[in-house]
């Protein structure tokens, strides 16, 4: 068996065995750097597949901190319609969130953080009427950008939302 097939075979098992899930290929020949490993991106069949360099990386992430922005897509949707504007504010030990065109938001308690993730619980300070309390934040730093997932009920009904955030 060549060393490719080797290769590829070894990434395989590598994601089998740790259940870790890799970042998508976004074009030939790029690479990606997760768990500390360098992948480079290449044709297998009609796919693009990371494939393992044995190389180590470093993430220069640039951290969670700053003012993001986005739109969130709500589901089922709210009174107010399923897309609203978000504006989450994150610093170090504090967090607040905004949804301008609700015409609420409040205070972020962080539940957890890393290098890349966190997550909050929130507290609807203003426009108490108009949003849903007590909803769980949970964000993950990505390709310069904010992931970010947010899950609630309101009387009995369950809510979620997703979005992606841009630093501002």
């Amino acid at each position: 068996m060549g060393r490719f097939f080797q290769t590829i075979i070894f990434a395989v098992f590598l994601v089998f065995v740790t259940g870790e899930a890799f970042a998508q290929c976004a074009r030939e020949g790029e690479e990606l750097c997760q768990n500390g490993q360098t992948y480079r991106c290449e044709k297998t069949g009609s796919e693009l597949t990371p494939i393992f360099q044995n190389v180590p990386c470093v993430v220069n992430a640039t951290g969670l901190n700053g003012i993001w922005t986005g739109s969130g897509h709500q589901s089922p949707a709210g009174a107010a319609g399923a897309d609203w504007a978000i504006t989450m504010t994150i610093g170090d030990g504090a967090a607040s969130i905004d949804y301008p065109s609700l015409g609420c938001g409040g205070s972020l308690t962080q539940i957890s953080r890393d290098e890349s993730s966190a997550e909050y619980r929130e507290n609807i300070t203003y426009g108490q009427d108009k949003c849903i309390d007590g909803g769980g934040i949970t964000v993950r730093f990505f390709k310069g950008n904010l992931s970010w997932t947010w899950v609630g009920q309101a009387d009995g009904q369950p809510y979620n939302a997703v979005a992606v955030l841009s630093r501002q």
